[in-house]
C-alpha cells in the first residue's frame, strides 16, 4: 500500500500534464459525455500542457547560452529571472518538499473556495505549473525566513500556497468582470500585478483611446500579429546582449555558424518558442475549460477556472504587445542601471517578466486607460519585476548563486515584503540568526 501511494503521489500527481488530465477525465465522467468526448478532453488536455512545456523549453534554450556568456564575459554576478530554470534547479534537491507543497497547497485552496462565501473567491487554480513554481519558491525562502524545514516547513508553504491561490484571482475576476465575465479568470503569479497595472493605467490614458483601435501608420499594422511583432523584436535584443558580449565570446557559442547569424536565429528560435507555447495553449484551454465545468456544476457552484495568462491576450491583442514592448524598456532600463550603479547582483531582462508579465499588465493597462496605459503599465510593472529580484535573489537559499531566479511581479509585490516581515519575526522569535 505505502508504494502505491507513493507511486501516485510522486509518479502521477507531480506531473503537471497527468494531473491536469486527470481533472479533465473526472470533470468529464463527471458530465456523463460520451466515451469519445472524454478520451478526447482528456488527451487534448495532456498534450495541450506537453506543447506548453516544449515551448518553455524553447525559450530557455535559445536564452542561456548567451546569458551565461554575458556573465563570463563581463566577469559580474548575473541573475536571469527564468521561472522554468529556476525550478528544474531547485527540484534536483527538493523534489519530495516542494511536490507534498504542492499538493497539500492545492487541497488547501480547493478547502478554502469551498468554505469562503464570496461568489468571486469562487476559482480554481489550474495553472499547475505556476502552482509548482510557487512551491519550490516556498521551499527555497521559508528556511531563511522562519527557520522551519521538514513538515512545518511543508504546512506552512502549502498554506501560504492555498491562500494566494484562492484570493488572488478574486482581485483578476473583479478587474476583468467587463471585459471577460465569468467565464474565466487569471491564475499566475500576476493578480496583484494587474490591480497595480489598473491604478497605473488611469494616470497615462484614458480606457476610451482603445489600442485595439489605433490606426496604424501602413507597415505598421502587422505589429498587430504576435509572431511579427516578436520576430522582428527579440533578434534585435539578442543581438544587443551579442554586441556587450563581442564577436569573439559569441563565436564560442556559434561555433561554425556566423556569430551574427546565430544571434538572429536564436532570436527566431525564441519566437519560435512562443509560437509553439501559444498553440500549446489554445489547446489546453480549449479542453480544461469545458471539463472544468463538470467539475464546478457538481462539487464547486459558482466556480470558475483561473488560467495562465495567454488565456487573457485575445481580450486587448493590440494591448498586450504594447505592455510587452514597454516591459522590454523597463527591464533593459533596470538592467542598465544595476550596471552602472555597480549594483552586487546584475538583473537581466527575463524573457518571462518581459513577455508574459508585459503582454498581462498591457491587457489591464489598455483596459484601464487605453494604449497609453498598455505603455505606461507594462514600463512600470516591469521596473518593479526586475529590481525586486536584487531583495528576493539572496533569500533563495540553495538557489542563491545559480545565476538563476523566480520571475513574474507578484514575487515582487507580495511575497518579497511578506519574507521580510517573517523574517522579522523568526529573528524576535529566535528562530533564525
Amino acid at each position: 500500500m505505502t508504494d502505491i501511494i507513493h507511486f501516485i503521489i510522486f509518479q502521477i500527481l507531480d506531473k503537471a500534464p497527468l494531473f491536469l488530465g486527470i481533472i479533465a477525465l473526472f470533470g468529464l465522467i463527471l458530465q456523463r459525455k460520451k466515451a469519445s468526448e472524454v478520451i478526447d478532453g482528456t488527451v487534448k488536455t495532456i498534450v495541450g500542457l506537453l506543447v506548453i512545456t516544449i515551448g518553455s523549453g524553447t525559450l530557455l534554450k535559445s536564452l542561456s547560452p548567451i546569458m551565461g556568456q554575458l556573465n563570463t564575459t563581463l566577469g559580474i554576478h548575473g541573475v536571469l529571472p527564468a521561472n522554468e530554470a529556476a525550478f528544474g534547479v531547485a527540484m534536483l534537491k527538493f523534489a519530495n518538499d516542494v511536490t507534498l507543497t504542492f499538493i497539500l497547497g492545492f487541497l488547501f485552496h480547493l478547502f478554502f473556495v469551498y468554505i469562503i462565501p464570496f461568489k468571486r473567491c469562487k476559482n480554481v487554480f489550474l495553472t499547475v505549473h505556476i502552482q509548482l513554481f510557487l512551491a519550490t519558491f516556498m521551499v527555497l525562502a521559508i528556511p531563511g525566513a522562519l527557520g522551519l524545514s521538514g513538515m512545518p516547513l511543508i504546512l506552512t508553504g502549502a498554506v501560504l500556497c492555498g491562500l494566494y491561490w484562492t484570493l488572488s484571482p478574486a482581485i483578476t475576476r473583479k478587474l476583468g468582470q467587463h471585459f471577460i465575465g465569468d467565464d474565466l479568470t487569471l491564475g499566475h503569479n500576476q493578480q496583484v500585478g494587474a490591480w497595480v497595472a489598473s491604478k497605473i493605467a488611469p494616470l497615462f490614458g484614458h480606457p476610451s483611446e482603445n489600442a485595439e483601435e489605433l490606426k496604424l501608420p501602413g507597415f505598421l499594422s502587422m505589429f498587430r500579429d504576435n509572431t511579427i511583432s516578436l520576430a522582428f523584436l527579440m533578434p534585435l535584443i539578442f543581438l544587443g546582449i551579442g554586441f556587450s558580449v563581442g564577436a569573439q565570446g559569441i563565436t564560442e557559442l556559434s561555433g561554425k555558424s556566423n556569430w551574427v547569424v546565430w544571434l538572429l536565429m536564436q532570436g527566431l528560435s525564441f519566437t519560435a518558442g512562443v509560437v509553439i507555447l501559444l498553440i500549446g495553449v489554445r489547446m489546453f484551454i480549449g479542453s480544461i475549460v469545458p471539463a472544468f465545468k463538470g467539475i464546478s456544476d457538481r462539487l464547486l457552484p459558482d466556480a470558475v477556472p483561473a488560467l495562465d495568462c495567454p488565456a487573457l491576450f485575445p481580450y486587448s491583442p493590440t494591448g498586450a504587445m504594447l505592455g510587452f514592448i514597454a516591459s522590454v524598456a523597463g527591464a533593459l532600463l533596470v538592467t542598465a542601471a544595476t550596471i552602472l550603479l555597480k549594483s552586487p547582483i546584475i538583473v537581466f531582462p527575463s524573457p518571462i517578466i518581459m513577455f508574459f508579465d508585459g503582454c498581462t499588465m498591457g491587457v489591464f493597462g489598455n483596459k484601464y486607460g487605453g494604449y497609453k496605459g498598455a505603455l505606461a503599465a507594462g514600463f512600470i510593472t516591469s521596473i518593479i519585476a526586475h529590481a525586486g529580484v536584487i531583495l528576493l535573489y539572496p533569500m533563495m537559499g540553495s538557489l542563491y548563486g545559480s545565476g538563476l531566479m523566480f520571475s513574474n511581479i507578484d514575487f515582487s509585490l507580495v511575497w518579497l515584503p511578506l519574507l521580510y516581515l517573517l523574517k522579522l519575526i523568526g529573528t524576535a522569535f529566535g528562530l533564525v540568526v
